[in-house]
């Protein structure tokens, strides 16, 4: 009978037993080399700061002081913004207190009114006309032209509230001011057309707050304007009246 050989074949190993060796291989490997690759290897070193300072807070801190700085920028343009919109509501509410004063002073003058009122009767022929006129200082609140007075010819009131009347062949003429602010209002006879060789002769009656006058006119001119009188209203809406008329319009006692 044939001796058995004492040799190992490595062949005759089952696949099992590769598997199994493998494995013990790969457990003692990492048992020996896992320490030295535990530790990082791939970062450099930590700069050094100075003592008691973290970098991460003192990063933090100086973002957040630049963050308050732009804050506080905002802040001061939105302060300038405020501080240069409370001026131009300032000046606005001053050019609203001077238009209400305006408007209230012409609220006072509308209830103190104290019209002046000119009234002429005349002696005229045909078609002869003779416009009884006052002609003022006073303007527009729209800066609108105001026509200067014309002996040439009849001119209707300029201003709301005055009344005129006048008319060829009519012998009764009057002029109404309704408002009198302070100023001079002077009251002519303006012979707009007159026939030649007739003289017109008539009266002016003038009446303001207080005063009261009447001023007789004669004329055989034609396109003129004679002045009559001349009623002051003072800014206590207090009226005087002088008589202007030249001599060579009065009519001869």
């Amino acid at each position: 009978m044939k001796a058995r050989s004492r040799e190992i074949n490595i062949f005759n190993m089952s696949l099992l037993d590769i598997l199994c060796g493998a494995l013990g291989a790969f457990c003692f490997m990492m048992l020996v080399l896992f320490p030295y690759y535990s530790q990082d290897k791939g970062q450099g070193k930590r700069p050094d700061v100075q003592e008691g300072v973290d970098p991460k807070t003192f990063e933090q801190a100086k973002a957040r002081i630049d963050q308050l700085e732009q804050t506080l920028k905002k802040f001061q343009e939105y302060a300038d913004q405020i501080e240069a919109r409370l001026k131009q509501l300032e000046a606005q509410q001053r050019q609203q207190q001077g238009d209400m004063q305006k408007m209230q002073d012409r609220a006072e003058r509308a209830e103190m009114r104290n019209p002046v009122l000119a009234v002429g009767t005349m002696g005229v022929q045909g078609d002869e006309m003779v416009q009884v006129y006052i002609d003022t200082d006073r303007t527009h609140m729209d800066k609108s032209p105001v026509e200067k007075l014309d002996p040439n010819k009849a001119q209707p009131a300029q201003f709301a509230g005055d009344d005129a009347a006048f008319g060829a062949g009519s012998n009764l003429s009057y002029f109404l001011v309704r408002d009198t602010p302070p100023g001079e209002y002077r009251i002519y006879a303006k012979i707009v057309k007159s026939n030649p060789g007739h003289t017109i002769y008539g009266t002016v009656v003038v009446s303001a707050a207080g005063v009261f006058q009447n001023i007789g006119v004669q004329s055989d001119k034609d396109k003129v304007a004679i002045p009559v009188a001349v009623v002051n209203m003072d800014k206590d809406y207090k009226a005087t009246l002088k008589v202007v008329l030249p001599p060579e319009y009065a009519i001869k006692k």
